[in-house]
């Protein structure tokens, strides 16, 4: 298992993954965004999840980009574009 940041371009997308991940049983924590990380709403979720599994919890749209966390570092998984409009 590896720990997973979750990044969003706005609170909706905060509360639509919490709510996904609430009814899916997955354990989860929401934080305020570290320090070294920019962008996104101010929120992120931080998850742990076997690697290459973390995609299922994108939101298209919603979700803007993954992290692994490691340590106090965080290496960029994938970016996501937000949805037009």
């Amino acid at each position: 298992m590896e720990e997973f940041l979750f990044l969003f371009h706005s609170t909706v997308g905060v509360v639509q993954t919490r709510k996904l991940l609430q009814a899916s049983g997955v354990s989860f924590r929401v934080a305020d965004i570290p320090r070294t990380l920019r962008g996104g709403c101010g929120l992120c979720i931080r998850l742990q999840c076997p690697p290459g599994t973390e995609q299922q919890w994108v939101l298209p749209g919603a979700t803007q980009a993954i992290y692994r966390c490691e340590g106090e570092a965080f290496a960029q998984v994938a970016v996501y574009e937000s949805s037009p409009g």
